[in-house]
């Protein structure tokens, strides 16, 4: 048992052994916290450590003891207060008595707690034993410094006299008494021999308010103070009007605080009297500037609102100020504001959800002030009020109302606003007649520029030219390009200005849209003996939806810059990269970069103007109109993009141009390419000018394209009826709009009803056609095109008529009805036919199996008309392969043969595979692993567009995936 409680070794005999046990038992019974045994050579052994002092020690009976006989009780005690300690323990060693001390000790945990120990000094047959008793008075002694701290800091600051302080007191509430005056402003009154409730009442004559001299007494009297203490508030402040010692008289602020006394506990009042004219000023003058600019300030808590500044009185006519100076907001707003809110319903409506304590808590977290206008009629007049809210504390809700009166503001904007509408219409006005002088001027000019062009183009093809003449003639030509190009420059500088100028937002293939600049661009590089690369520096999709021809605009006037003002072995570079991809649209950063002539840094900032030229001498020998750059920057931000420029003086210019585009539903599908052979085109050109037509020829001779010319409609009608009834219709059709007999939509409402809709027809014109357009397109005409004529032009119009035209018949085919269909599958794996007959079946189909190409080919000759909807046809199986089986059924004498849809199946996926299963016949091409919702979509697709065309075999073009 000893062992226990004394681990450093046990009694030596059984007298020693009662002796420790009679020694315990009255430690228990006095219940002392430790027993301890001490020896003359300072050492200490622990006899006995109740479970109280170990739980307050924060450790076990074990851990103390052993620490205790090991270490003694210094080890423990808080280094400041060991020699107290140590002290006593050397001063009693021998003596029996008892001592009290307040120490810190140190838990077994390292942290210090405050005891009262109470010291008992025993000696016992020569032996020299402590009792100790500890008692835990951290808390106790914590709220004496803290209250001795406050006491402090706040007699500190109550002592702090500066040249405002004009008195301060300290006085003990508790005994009525006054027990220090100070101050540079003191009445012959002010005496520590009154009470404090006597002086009070005397320095309240000082105070010539009568309302103000109530209040105050009221405020500082001094059981007043003592309960406003109790029940938590220990400061008051109040401000009034005083007469001072030398009869001056002016503002001060009162301010009692109050604490308890840290020894004998009285309450104690720290009362300090200051001058506070300038506050006070600074405080009227700010109301007054408030009222000046609202009628209400106030502020919202809680769903409760207080008015600070205003009154009903000042405000008049067409008042909504509160009936109460506080109340609940809400009410307040559904009492009298909604009653008188002026406007329709939805107006209405939306002022309510603006005003309501959801929507300002939401606001006024995004903005600074938040404000809302509300239109109210009083009395059958109308009057504007504008609420402005700030946010004193978001969590606690705590906002700041001001409400001000606008009408007068509102009448004086309406005012403004019907002066700036006759201004805008003037400058419409204005600006339609500009635009209608410069269309017409476009007209005037071109006609005689298409009949410069034309004469030229056709003069050149005198072979019997002298050189001189050749050459003179080619500079014609060129002088008569650079002229076409300023005018179209001025015409799109009109547009923009005008607001003119729209955005097309249309699907379009990016490889064709880059192919074409690229074709462009190299063919002017190699001219000039330059390097031109093109580099793709990110994933890019294939198709994007926006205006690829304004686009094309700007990049091909950059880069044509870019090739005119770089010199011979030099390069021109375009860089494409996709920044950023959010939602459904992309952004492209294109960067052309050259190593030119360059530009200085001084003049970069003035390049986007119009007109504008760095060197003169710069612009005859390289040419421009000085309208590019301006065109080209408005366009840009037309696209809501963005152009920057960087040069450096004979070192090169890096222009920077991001767009940002939609993202096409096809952004990754490859469509059917419309990719042409100008060889291929048969082409009707009309037109009542007889040298436009002869340029017209050259220029479609050039490329390769047959064409036959027209002077008039009805001749054009008479070839076309011709063409049509021997089977070798038109691919395109290019008319005049402009002619004497009839014109262009006209005359295309005639073709249309002849041909219907499978040829091109697009109108030539030198005006702009934008007037024209809506009734154009009604008439049938699919595109347009400017005079004069050039071969690219022709080849990328048709190009893009025709995808416009497809894409549109594509939308116009019906998705069929898949249930109760006949599919045949030919598949020679017999788990892939039993996988596509569930997926088939999923959808209300039956599914006939062959397992071989000739098997499906003997199933589909011996069928009846109509007996299969499609076929599914794997491209590789034994006997025989699915392209011979796909041509063996179309070579069929079968009513099916031509139409059916033939859908491969196949794991080859690359263009050429897809490339032969069409030019075997099949309709469309499926990857392996087939998808079910691409195949249910493919069949859908190819079922309704055999069944719209009454039997008319609609070749695939390209992969449905």
């Amino acid at each position: 048992m000893h062992d226990e409680l004394n681990p450093n070794g046990a009694l030596s005999s059984g007298e020693d052994e009662a002796r420790f046990h009679f020694l315990k038992n009255i430690a228990q019974m006095q219940n002392i916290a430790i027993l301890m045994q001490t020896f003359d050579d300072g050492s200490q052994k622990a006899v006995f450590v109740s479970d109280e002092f170990a739980q307050m020690m924060e450790g076990t009976v074990e851990e103390l003891t052993r620490a205790i006989s090991e270490e003694g009780l210094m080890r423990h005690t808080h280094p400041e207060d060991r020699p107290l300690v140590k002290n006593m323990l050397k001063r009693r060693i021998s003596d029996e008595g008892t001592s009290d001390l307040t120490i810190q000790k140190i838990t077994l945990k390292g942290n210090a707690i405050w005891c009262n120990v109470h010291y008992a000094f025993i000696d016992d047959f020569g032996e020299h034993y402590v009792y100790c008793t500890y008692f835990n008075v951290t808390v106790l002694k914590t709220y004496e410094e803290r209250l001795r701290g406050a006491y402090t800091s706040m007699g500190n600051t109550f002592y702090q006299l500066d040249e405002r302080t004009l008195a301060i007191f300290r006085v003990n509430l508790t005994r009525d008494s006054i027990e220090d005056i100070r101050g540079l402003d003191l009445f012959d009154t002010d005496t520590v021999n009154r009470s404090y409730s006597e002086l009070l009442k005397l320095r309240a004559e000082n105070y010539p308010l009568v309302e103000e001299k109530g209040k105050i007494l009221s405020i500082l009297d001094k059981q007043n103070l003592v309960e406003n203490y109790l029940s938590g508030k220990v400061s008051v402040k109040e401000m009034a009007y005083s007469r001072r010692r030398g009869g001056k008289f002016c503002f001060i602020t009162l301010e009692a605080n109050v604490t308890r006394h840290p020894m004998s506990g009285d309450l104690i009042a720290f009362i300090t009297e200051k001058e506070c004219n300038n506050e006070k000023v600074n405080s009227v003058l700010l109301e007054k500037i408030l009222v000046q600019q609202f009628d209400m300030v106030s502020f919202i808590a809680g769903g409760k609102y207080g008015v600070v500044i205003g009154d009903a009185s000042r405000i008049g006519k067409g008042s909504i100020f509160p009936t109460s100076r506080t109340g609940d907001y809400v009410q307040y707003f559904e009492s009298q504001v909604r009653p008188v809110l002026h406007g329709t319903d939805e107006y209405k409506k939306s002022i309510v959800a603006s005003l309501s304590p959801e929507t300002i808590e939401r606001e006024v977290s995004l903005r600074e002030p938040y404000q809302v206008n509300v239109a109210i009629e009083i009395e059958g007049e109308v009057y504007h009020k504008r609420f402005d809210f700030y946010s004193v504390n978001r969590e606690a809700k705590f906002y700041i109302l001001l409400k001000s009166d606008t009408t007068e503001i509102q009448k004086e904007q309406i005012v403004r606003n019907e002066q700036l509408r006759i201004a805008l219409e003037e400058a419409r006005q204005a600006s339609v007649a500009k635009t209608a002088f410069l269309s017409s001027m476009s007209h005037e000019i071109r006609t005689p520029m298409n009949a410069i062009i034309g004469l030229d183009n056709i003069a050149l093809k005198n072979s019997n030219l002298p050189p001189e003449t050749k050459e003179q003639l080619e500079k014609i030509g060129m002088s008569a390009k650079h002229l076409l190009g300023l005018i179209n420059d001025i015409l799109d500088m009109s547009r923009i200005e005008s607001g003119r100028m729209t955005l097309k937002s249309e699907e379009f293939s990016f490889r064709g849209f880059l192919d074409q600049i690229n074709t462009i661009v190299d063919s002017q590089c190699r001219d000039k003996g330059l390097r031109y690369d093109c580099l793709v520096k990110s994933k890019i999709d294939e198709r994007y939806v926006g205006d690829d021809m304004k686009l094309k605009q700007i990049l091909i006037n950059i880069l044509g810059n870019a090739v005119k003002f770089t010199n011979s072995g030099g390069s021109v570079s375009l860089s494409v990269e996709q920044t950023a991809k959010f939602d459904k649209q992309t952004t492209l950063c294109f960067k052309i970069s050259d190593t030119g002539i360059g530009m200085d840094k001084e003049y970069l900032p003035k390049i986007f103007d119009a007109f504008s030229q760095e060197d003169a001498t710069a612009t005859n020998k390289y040419g421009g109109s000085g309208l590019g750059l301006a065109i080209t920057k408005n366009i840009v931000e037309l696209m809501n993009g963005n152009i920057e420029v960087e040069s450096e003086k004979g070192a090169g210019t890096t222009f920077t141009v991001t767009v940002t585009l939609t993202n096409s539903e096809n952004a990754n599908v490859k469509i059917r390419d419309f990719s042409l052979d100008p060889k291929t085109l048969k082409i009707l050109v009309i037109d009542d000018d007889e040298v436009a037509l002869k340029h017209a020829q050259i220029v479609l001779d050039e490329i390769g394209s047959e064409s036959d010319i027209a002077l008039s409609g009805e001749e054009a009608i008479e070839k076309i009826s011709g063409k049509k009834q021997i089977g070798d219709a038109y691919n395109l059709i290019l008319v005049d709009w402009k002619m004497p007999d009839e014109d262009g939509i006209s005359v295309t409402r005639k073709i249309r009803e002849i041909i219907g809709h499978e040829t091109t027809v697009v109108i030539l014109t030198a005006y702009n056609w934008a007037e024209i357009e809506e009734e154009a397109k009604g008439a049938g005409v699919d595109s347009f095109m400017s005079k004069p004529l050039f071969a690219s032009s022709v080849v990328s119009e048709f190009k893009d008529a025709l995808q416009k035209k497809q894409a549109a018949m594509d939308e116009e085919i019906p998705m069929a009805d898949l249930a109760g269909r006949r599919i045949l599958l030919a598949e020679d794996m017999m788990i892939n036919a039993e996988i596509m007959k569930e997926l088939l079946d999923m959808e209300g189909m039956s599914v006939e199996h062959a397992e071989n190409g000739q098997i499906a080919v003997e199933m589909f000759e011996k069928s009846g008309a109509g007996f299969y909807d499609a076929v599914l046809m794997d491209v590789r199986m034994p006997v025989m392969d699915g392209l011979e089986a796909t041509r063996k059924i179309r070579a069929l004498d079968h009513p099916d043969a031509k139409e059916i849809p033939i859908i491969a199946m196949t794991a080859n996926a690359f263009d050429e595979d897809v490339q032969r299963s069409l030019q075997a016949g099949m309709t469309a091409h499926l990857s392996k692993p087939v998808e079910p919702e691409k195949l249910y979509e493919a069949l859908q697709k190819h079922i309704g567009a055999r069944e719209s065309n009454s039997g008319e075999n609609i070749p695939g073009g390209g992969y449905d995936v």
